[in-house]
């Protein structure tokens, strides 16, 4: 299972948002991402910083990833191994 780790996470007053960076680790290979939440009740808004270094992570795999990066970002957790 992947380790998920929150590189930043901070709230920018003057857009009402907050914004988040990291990095997950996972089979040896290290995947950016990049993550937004306008406070609006829609959550996190995850995302790669490049689709081409999540090539080989499959829809299902990348799926999870996000729901988990989603859950550290809640639980205010700045690395998380799920074992």
């Amino acid at each position: 299972m992947p380790t998920i780790i929150i590189d930043s996470q901070y709230y920018r007053n003057q857009f009402d948002d907050w914004l988040a960076g990291g990095t997950v680790e996972d089979k040896g290979k290290t995947y950016y991402w990049a993550a937004q939440n306008s406070n609006y009740g829609f959550g996190w808004e995850i995302e790669p910083v490049t689709e081409e270094d999540w090539y080989d992570v499959s829809e299902g795999e990348f799926n999870d990833i996000i729901t988990l990066i989603e859950r550290c970002l809640c639980e205010h957790k700045t690395e998380y191994v799920f074992k």
